[in-house]
C-alpha cells in the first residue's frame, strides 16, 4: 500500500467512525452513547477505533467539527439567497430542505455541549467567524449600496433567527401560521426595505 493509499484509507476509517458516532450521538446524546455503541454501529472494534481516535472526547468534538462545518456550508450557500425571512422562520420550508434532521437534532446537542464545553464552544466560535466573513463578502456583492454597517446588521439579524428556528421551531409543529405571515411582514418591513 503506498503512501498516498494508506492516507486515503485512514481518512475513511476516520470518517467512517465520524459518520457512526453521529447516528449514535442523535440517539443517545453526546455523554450517553458509548464507545460500544460506536464500535458496533461502525462494525469496528474498540481497539481498531483508538488507533484512530486516542478518546471518546476526541471523536466527540471531531464529529462537532464535522457538524459545525457543514452547518457553516449550509447557511453561507443559502442565507445570501433569502429575500423574505418566511423560509427562515418555517423549519418546514424549503430553505430547511437540505439540512438532514439527524443534523438538526445534533445541533441542538452542540449548543447544549457548548455551553459547558470550551473545546466545543471554541469550534462553534470559529465556524461562526468564518460564515460572518464570507457573508460580508458575499453580502457586500448581493448589497452594494448598503453600509458595512447594514450589512453586518443584517448578518447579525439572520443568524440570530436561524439560531432561533434550531432552538424552537424544529421541535414545534404547532407554529401558527398566522402570526408567522404577521411576523414576517414586520421583519421584511425593517430588515429588507
Amino acid at each position: 500500500m503506498s503512501y498516498s493509499d494508506h492516507d486515503d484509507f485512514f481518512e475513511q476509517r476516520r470518517q467512517l467512525i465520524i459518520s457512526s458516532a453521529k447516528n449514535c450521538f442523535s440517539r443517545s446524546g453526546f455523554h450517553r452513547a458509548s464507545m460500544a455503541e460506536i464500535s458496533r454501529e461502525s462494525g469496528l472494534g474498540a481497539g481498531q477505533i483508538y488507533r484512530y481516535f486516542s478518546s471518546k472526547e476526541l471523536i466527540v468534538s471531531e464529529t462537532i467539527k464535522s457538524i459545525a462545518v457543514s452547518w457553516r456550508v449550509f447557511l453561507q450557500e443559502n442565507l445570501p439567497l433569502q429575500i423574505s425571512t418566511t423560509h427562515i422562520i418555517d423549519a418546514q420550508s424549503s430553505f430547511w430542505q437540505d439540512w438532514p434532521y439527524q443534523d438538526r437534532h445534533l445541533l441542538l446537542e452542540m449548543y447544549s455541549e457548548a455551553s459547558r464545553n470550551t473545546v466545543v464552544r471554541e469550534i462553534l466560535a470559529q465556524q461562526e467567524q468564518k460564515l460572518v466573513a464570507e457573508l460580508h463578502t458575499l453580502f457586500e456583492k448581493n448589497m452594494p449600496t448598503a453600509s458595512p454597517q447594514q450589512r453586518s446588521n443584517r448578518i447579525h439579524f439572520l443568524l440570530m433567527l436561524v439560531d432561533g428556528v434550531v432552538c424552537r421551531a424544529f421541535g414545534d409543529k404547532n407554529v401558527d401560521q398566522q402570526e408567522l405571515a404577521r411576523i414576517n411582514s414586520i421583519l421584511s418591513h425593517h430588515l429588507f426595505n
